[in-house]
């Protein structure tokens, strides 16, 4: 039996980083990403007299976490460094459970950084030291993360948020199920080949790149559509994809906008949407868009959420524990779950939106990640997706990062072992194991949080240690 919200010591953080090549280009919003670099954090912890290590790891995404004009996309990924720095210095010593920590943490390092950072951006060290303390602690403990939620060892409870209380957030806690499959929603970018003869950048790994070469191997169905912001363009980008999809029996797919679309623009493209019967059937199958407007205005209540039948989530909106609420009184029908932005914040969402569906109401979780490159990441986000409930997440850093960059041969052949139902080989590079569109990842039941390999970090990667 594992005993309830478990204490413990921050001895010692390190920090790392590999290099991350994308196999092909990606759009994130206004910056096309061909490669970045992928942080690692290892914390050591204290607890009962002995000592426990654990690990995160996330890629540090260019110009999504901070879209301000006067940054460079360097300058956007230095200031995540800037944050997991500023995390191991405040952490270390600290003592108390996990999300009184992290609670701690999170607000002290927004603190230390620069007038105007956004709290997405600082809120990144933080939520990699959660993950890493929640993996340490499992182990700890001997228990697996979904273990760990039901007994909420991580302290939510303790902290509960005033619209909630302790007995119904603890309760919400206790029915997670454990879950070791999922269903991949694939990630169509807004200028990724459709068809094969769509094809620009062609890596000739084995792998597939353009939208019908990815069903026909991976047999997924279901689709997130990036958008532009501009209305005329994406509906006639829609009405593509709509007879790409044409031949499936059924699918379902989400739109993400990505904090492109002023209020105008946006009710334009949602009577073009409903109204144009080519797109009848890809709007049926729509359950959701994601983050039309600007993370600086979207929750100003000053009217920008125009009426709509398709639900309408946050995401980037979502830079705090409180944010859901907010969003949610205004009349947005939910938000989705990253570990980039916290896996306690995914739990404390998770329970709002039983409470509410509990309550008769409507209200959604989603999965997204950004680029979860297969490895520790994906498999620490992919748990905490499963035990919160969603039905399929958007999975694209297998796409169009690869497998396991910057990892040496030894990890990714462990990897290999230990995980056969996660991956697979192909051209001798590790890829998601999808078979009839998705992910079986029973070999994640074990103890800690994602991690049973030990990620080989090398010192002249080595950010900093503390």
């Amino acid at each position: 039996m594992i005993d309830n919200v478990a204490e413990f010591r921050i001895l010692h953080i390190n920090v790392y980083e590999r290099p991350m090549l994308l196999r092909l280009p990606f759009q994130f919003g206004d910056v096309v990403v061909n490669e970045t670099t992928e942080a690692y954090l290892q914390v050591e912890i204290e607890n009962g007299g002995k000592t426990h290590t654990g690990y995160s790891a996330q890629a540090m995404i260019p110009r999504w976490f901070d879209k301000r004009l006067a940054l460079n996309s360097e300058q956007t990924v230095e200031e995540l460094r800037e944050t997991l720095r500023k995390t191991a210095t405040a952490a270390v010593g600290m003592q108390g459970f996990v999300a009184e920590i992290s609670a701690q943490v999170r607000e002290l390092v927004y603190q230390l950084m620069p007038q105007n950072t956004p709290r997405l951006a600082a809120g990144f060290g933080p939520a990699m030291l959660e993950k890493a303390l929640i993996d340490a602690l499992c182990l700890a403990l001997g228990c697996n993360f979904f273990q760990g939620v039901q007994e909420d060892v991580f302290g939510l409870a303790k902290l509960c948020p005033s619209d909630l209380t302790p007995p119904v957030l603890s309760g919400h806690l206790q029915s997670v199920t454990e879950k070791y499959s999922m269903r991949i929603r694939h990630t169509v970018g807004y200028d990724a080949p459709l068809s094969r003869a769509d094809i620009i950048n062609n890596p000739s790994d084995g792998l597939p790149v353009s939208l019908e070469d990815v069903i026909e191997q991976t047999k997924v169905s279901a689709f997130k559509i990036k958008l532009k912001g501009n209305a005329q363009a994406d509906i006639a980008r829609l009405k593509k994809i709509a007879i790409s999809l044409a031949g499936l029996k059924t699918y379902q797919l989400t739109i993400d906008a990505n904090e492109q679309y002023t209020a105008d623009e946006f009710q334009s493209f949602l009577e073009s949407f409903n109204a144009d019967s080519a797109l009848t059937r890809i709007r049926l199958a729509t359950l959701f868009i994601e983050q039309p407007f600007a993370r600086e205005v979207a929750l100003t209540g000053e009217g920008l959420l125009v009426p709509s039948d398709i639900p309408i989530i946050i995401d980037e909106s979502d830079d705090c524990d409180e944010s859901f609420v907010t969003a949610f009184d205004l009349g947005w029908s939910g938000t989705s779950v990253k570990s980039c932005k916290g896996v306690l914040r995914a739990l404390l969402n998770f329970a709002r939106v039983k409470e509410i569906q509990a309550k008769g109401g409507f209200a959604i979780l989603s999965g997204e990640d950004l680029t979860c490159q297969p490895g520790l990441c994906w498999q620490q986000d992919t748990l905490m997706a499963a035990a919160v409930g969603v039905q399929h997440v958007e999975r694209n850093g297998h796409h169009f990062a690869g497998g396991m960059q910057g990892a040496p041969a030894a990890e990714i052949s462990a990897a290999m072992r230990e995980h056969s139902d996660i991956y697979k080989l192909v051209s001798n590079k590790p890829t998601l194991n999808i078979v009839d569109g998705q992910v079986n990842f029973a070999s994640l039941n074990s103890l800690g949080f994602g991690h049973s390999i030990t990620p080989s970090l090398q010192l002249n990667h080595k950010l900093i240690s503390v």
